[in-house]
């Protein structure tokens, strides 16, 4: 739902401080030990969530608020060796689904961490 809401107020040019309060604070209270993005404080690192949550704070220009290297590891290890495909969780089996949201992280790291984001150059 996070990210549904900040990437709908965005196309709609309705952001506001009070529709952002809290978010950015929420989506880095989610990240784990590994790196990734879970649903909740507490729970496991999702391919799924990451994906929203890094998207989310995209949006909010606020990836300041999470390790975004922590992220990168993570990401990169998700992607099995002998299927090529990635996985979501760990120690969980490659799967299609999977490999969409976490392979949808990479682009949006290289924009985030590249020297000169192409958002800025505008």
């Amino acid at each position: 739902g996070t990210y549904t809401s900040m990437a709908v107020a965005s196309l709609l040019n309705i952001i506001t401080p009070e529709l952002a309060d809290g978010v950015a604070d929420f989506i880095a209270r989610n990240q784990t030990y590994e790196g990734g993005i879970g649903a909740e404080p507490g729970n496991e690192a999702h391919g799924g969530y990451t994906y929203c949550g890094l998207a989310a704070l995209r949006i909010l220009n606020r990836t300041d608020v999470i390790d975004l290297e922590a992220l990168l590891r993570w990401a990169t290890q998700r992607q099995m060796s002998v299927e090529g495909g990635f996985q979501g969780r760990t120690n969980k089996l490659v799967d299609s689904c999977y490999s969409w949201w976490v392979g949808g992280i990479f682009p949006l790291l290289q924009d985030i961490l590249s020297p000169v984001s192409s958002s800025s150059s505008s």
